[in-house]
């Protein structure tokens, strides 16, 4: 019997724990170093859209996740005032598709994935600085001078990645224009139904508030400013208050409802999209290959996706560089094209002008239900391309 394949995974986060447990049930003996001390135990909320639960569905790692997260039962926009704009299907859709969306505070999700992994999988506290290929494989290097050697380097390292800047280099991050504040807090409203997702549009700002089951709501916030990376450096809770005061009256309490340490303030970012995901024995996945701008929820389906898709390539094709090139090529154009329509969809979004939040409210009152359920419903199928995983490798 051979030897099974290594893989070395940099980065404990969705894509890292989600890529490890599709390796793993593929036969694969996997390491996920994380620099930070413990699994992310802070941090707010976010949603595991339909594309993303299939994608864990292919690996049988979807069950865990639902159980700790809430389904979307309903999704609308409105004005800053609650009057309604639209409704999005995606409740719908997920039923036509067989699989829900999934709100779920993302300390929550960590944990979820990271229960399904091989016991001692899991090292924290060990940053990943580099790596050096080898004939057939890679050697990666650790913060405290130690190396280990495996066949596989998955850079799952996130938007500040080190595995992605010793690949492509420097690669300049976009700005956004807008800051956001995003909490998670005990919270109830008469409005807020199970199963509640809303965006509030305003001129310049957005606020958005979702039911994450178990009592809680995850809130976020954005508003245009002309030096956000520096405005995102302080959070107070007043400044919050100040910036939606006269809006819905559940969005003011969902605010008041959130004590000030629960805040977190961050000026949102993405990356130009790039044509490498890989080099020799190295890949990249989630926001170390693709950063996005939140404005479509797909930074975390994206991750996702790239993991399965990653683990079944990689299951199908014995040759390891074409199982990478053929990753590469079917994950580009779907990752990259995400990345673009998140900034175009920012864009509209953050509109500040009358005219063009006129104009944007007028076409979304307009566009007919069929309309908006064809849209969506491309982004929420996962067309990974997936064959089933041979029973020889569970063996």
């Amino acid at each position: 019997m051979t030897e099974p394949r290594k893989a070395i995974v940099a980065g404990a986060g969705i894509g890292g724990l989600t890529a490890a447990i599709a390796l793993q049930r593929a036969g694969w003996q996997v390491k996920v170093f994380e620099a930070a001390q413990t699994l992310r135990t802070g941090g707010t909320g976010l949603s595991i859209m339909a594309n993303a639960m299939a994608a864990l569905h292919a690996i049988d790692a979807h069950l865990p996740v639902e159980q700790a997260g809430q389904a979307i039962r309903q999704f609308c926009f409105k004005r800053q005032n609650g009057t309604p704009i639209t409704r999005m299907p995606i409740h719908e859709i997920g039923e036509q598709l067989g699989h829900p969306s999934v709100n779920i505070q993302r300390p929550l999700l960590l944990r979820a994935l990271a229960a399904q992994l091989a016991p001692d999988t899991l090292t924290t506290g060990l940053r990943c600085v580099g790596y050096a290929h080898r004939p057939d494989g890679v050697t990666v290097r650790f913060e405290d001078g130690s190396s280990h050697e495996a066949d596989l380097l998955i850079g799952a390292d996130g938007l500040n990645s080190v595995v992605r800047q010793q690949m492509l280099g420097e690669t300049p991050t976009r700005a956004s224009g807008y800051i956001a504040w995003l909490a998670v807090t005990p919270f109830s409203h008469p409005v807020m139904s199970e199963g509640y997702v809303a965006h509030y549009w305003g001129r310049g700002k957005r606020f958005g508030l979702c039911d994450v089951g178990d009592g809680q709501a995850y809130w976020w916030g954005t508003c245009n400013h002309e030096n956000a990376a520096h405005a995102a450096l302080n959070v107070n809770k007043q400044e919050v208050q100040a910036t939606y005061a006269g809006w819905a009256p559940e969005v003011m309490a969902a605010i008041e409802a959130t004590p000030e340490h629960a805040l977190l303030k961050m000026h949102a970012r993405d990356r130009p999209p790039v044509k490498q995901f890989c080099d020799g024995h190295v890949v990249l996945l989630g926001d170390a290959a693709h950063p996005m701008l939140p404005s479509l929820g797909q930074g975390a389906a994206q991750a996702i996706e790239d993991a399965v898709v990653l683990a079944d390539r990689l299951t199908q094709t014995p040759d390891l560089r074409t199982a990478l090139a053929l990753y590469q090529a079917y994950r580009l154009p779907r990752a990259n094209g995400i990345v673009n329509a998140a900034r175009f969809m920012s864009g509209i979004e953050q509109a500040e002008s009358a005219i063009a939040c006129w104009a944007r409210e007028l076409y979304f009152r307009l566009v007919p239900q069929s309309s908006w359920r064809k849209k969506n419903l491309d982004i929420l199928s996962f067309k990974g391309g997936l064959q089933p995983i041979p029973d020889y490798v569970n063996d």
